[in-house]
């Protein structure tokens, strides 16, 4: 089955997702970059094939086997100061008093705020952000991506990873594949700059402003998803 968005094409099936994104984007994770995206879009979608590593969308040929597929498995947050901690939350706060913020996204965003670190170890509280809130990827699967990333090299990791993959029929597919791939380590490379930032010790500010961008509210939402995160390695560790 195929999901269309404006730079994106999601192709779901029984194994598992590939995203094929327009060159005009950064990489999102299992994703193929397709140089002639509007061509691909064109296509009729009714008709897709993918059989041993070929993608066949209307006749459209993908060999998957020879094209890289965009990964993440050997990175995560080796270690980060409090500075790092401290600008993130900032920025955060900065964008909530932006007028170009919506204001109905930020009622979501305040519940997702308000979740304390300790409470996020209830597996409730976790399977209830499953599916939380509205569109393709619902505030709270975004908010749970964000916070995956940066417990990735924690112990809390696959505690979580547990409690996510076991409650995936709480959301839609695309959404579900996006949190299957946050549970295997994988992430955007929007969220792999930001990773890269905070071990390298390098101001974050730049890769906080390029995943703030992203989608309508996504953004937003997995960034307080990687503060959460980052105050459970604080705090609980």
């Amino acid at each position: 089955m195929i999901y269309e968005g404006n730079e994106v094409l999601d192709y779901i099936s029984d194994d598992g997702a590939l995203f094929l994104i327009s060159d005009e984007i950064d990489p999102e994770p299992s994703s193929i970059t397709i140089k002639n995206f509007l061509r691909l879009k064109e296509l009729n979608h009714e008709y897709v094939i993918f059989q041993q590593n070929v993608l066949m969308i209307e006749g459209y040929r993908i060999d998957v086997s020879l094209t890289k597929v965009f990964s993440t498995s050997d990175l995560y947050l080796q270690n980060f100061d409090e500075s790092f901690y401290f600008k993130i939350k900032e920025f955060i706060k900065e964008k909530y008093s932006c007028e170009l913020y919506p204001v109905s996204s930020r009622k979501v965003c305040d519940v997702l705020l308000k979740i304390e670190a300790n409470n996020l170890l209830n597996p409730q509280k976790i399977k209830s952000l499953i599916g939380f809130g509205i569109g393709m990827t619902p505030s709270g699967d975004d908010f749970l991506v964000g916070l995956m990333a940066s417990l990735k090299g924690s112990h809390y990791f696959n505690y979580f990873r547990k409690i996510i993959v076991k409650n995936l029929y709480r959301t839609n597919k695309v959404s579900g594949e996006f949190l299957r791939c946050a549970s295997l380590g994988e992430f955007s490379a929007t969220l792999a700059e930001l990773i890269k930032a905070g071990n390298d010790h390098k101001p974050p500010e730049k890769y906080l402003y390029e995943l703030f961008k992203k989608g309508h509210t996504s953004g937003i939402e997995s960034l307080l998803g990687f503060l959460k995160g980052l105050e459970i390695r604080k705090t609980l560790l």
